[in-house]
Formats: structure tokens, sequence, C-alpha cells
């Protein structure tokens, strides 16, 4: 089933794997890299118009913690905290998306 966000999550993807080619192969053998031999699954940004969802099918509130494993750039997070009030953690292998989250928090 394709929801209406999908357009915007297939457009983020294509333009994250023709953006970020060159630095993907150089992190092809680093350990703390989604790009690296750990690695399940590349990072791939949230479609900004999925959170709201997102964060709506989850009923979160002030007294909540909300866990992300594969948190990424922490977009997510940041905006479970700013809309719902709620206490955000974060977990990711990839140092650079680590490196992101940080700077937005």
């Amino acid at each position: 089933m394709v929801d209406a966000c999908e357009w915007e999550q297939s457009a983020l993807l294509k333009e994250y794997v023709l953006t970020r080619k060159q630095e993907l192969e150089r992190y092809a053998d680093a350990d703390d890299s989604a790009a690296g031999p750990f690695s399940i699954a590349p990072f791939v940004p949230c479609a900004a118009s999925r959170i709201p969802y997102v964060l709506q099918a989850a009923r979160l509130g002030p007294d909540d913690v909300l866990w992300d494993l594969g948190c990424g750039d922490g977009i997510i997070l940041i905006e479970a905290a700013l809309r719902c009030g709620c206490r955000c953690v974060g977990l990711d292998i990839d140092a650079p998306c680590i490196a992101t989250a940080r700077e937005r928090s």
C-alpha cells in the first residue's frame, strides 16, 4: 500500500543515493558508518510530511520517553520533543548522522 507521503520518501532516497555516492563509497569499510560492514540498511531521511502521522500514531506525551534505534539525523526525535514534549533518546551506528543529530538538537 502506498501512502500519501510515498512520493516524498522516494525522492529523498533517490537524492540521498545520488548526492552521497562518493561518501558512501569512502565509508564502505568504516565500522561507524551506515555504509559500513555492520549496517543492514542505508540511512534515508524521513519525509517531513510523514512525521506528523508517525507522532499522532505514537500518542506521545510529556511523561513518555521515545527511543529511536537507528535514529539517523534525529529529525523524528527532535520533532517529537517539540510537538509532544516527550524526552527522546536516539541510537545510531553512523557517525556522520549522529553529528547531524547533535547539531540539530
